[in-house]
């Protein structure tokens, strides 16, 4: 019965015999599709499934780690909107706003947030809470800027020794960034 092509409500099994898995709900003691799709048994689990046709929206989950674009920049906090999930080749869906609270930005000490990250930088973070808010953290040295604008003249910034220089302006900027800053192209994502 493995690869065969069910509808949302077919009878796949009964819980007597597998545990209701990805894909499926549970009925009365009968395991039914909650999707179209193709439906499979996971041995190991000993669950049935049913892997959709198409891709599925993503779901921010906790662990995960995202890109998030820096939407506002607090003393406290730094709000945020999480634009992709790694990993994963298809847009966010559900909650997409939201924030590192100071204590989450790095190991050590920081007064204040806004010092660490401005409007429209692009973060890498680890997802450590998803209700009842989505909360990110940077403290990995993986994890933090991976493109900012200059403050100035709104051109990217560029990795200059530990400072972050713009080649449009000469300004000089401090930001938390992530180890790979600047290597990673936002663009193909």
């Amino acid at each position: 019965m493995a690869d065969k092509l069910v509808m949302p409500g077919d009878q796949l099994s009964t819980v007597e015999e597998l545990l209701p898995g990805d894909g499926t709900f549970e009925e009365n003691g009968v395991i039914r599709a909650a999707r179209l799709g193709y439906y499979e048994i996971d041995q190991k689990r000993r669950s049935a499934q049913v892997k959709p046709i198409t891709s599925v929206p993503v779901v921010v989950e906790q662990g995960d780690t995202v890109l998030a674009r820096v939407a506002m920049a607090k003393p406290s906090m730094i709000i945020t909107d999480v634009i992709h999930v790694s990993g994963k080749d298809r847009g966010v869906s559900g909650e997409t706003d939201s924030t590192i609270h100071v204590k989450e930005i790095a190991q050590g000490y920081i007064k204040d947030a806004t010092t660490e990250y401005k409007v429209q930088d692009v973060v890498r973070a680890k997802v450590i809470q998803t209700t009842p808010s989505l909360q990110l953290t940077t403290k990995d040295r993986h994890l933090g800027s991976i493109m900012a604008l200059c403050s100035k003249c709104r051109h990217p910034l560029v990795k200059k020794g530990t400072q972050l220089e713009c080649e449009n302006c000469g300004n000089r900027e401090h930001r938390r960034i992530a180890d790979d800053y600047g290597e990673v192209d936002v663009s193909k994502l």
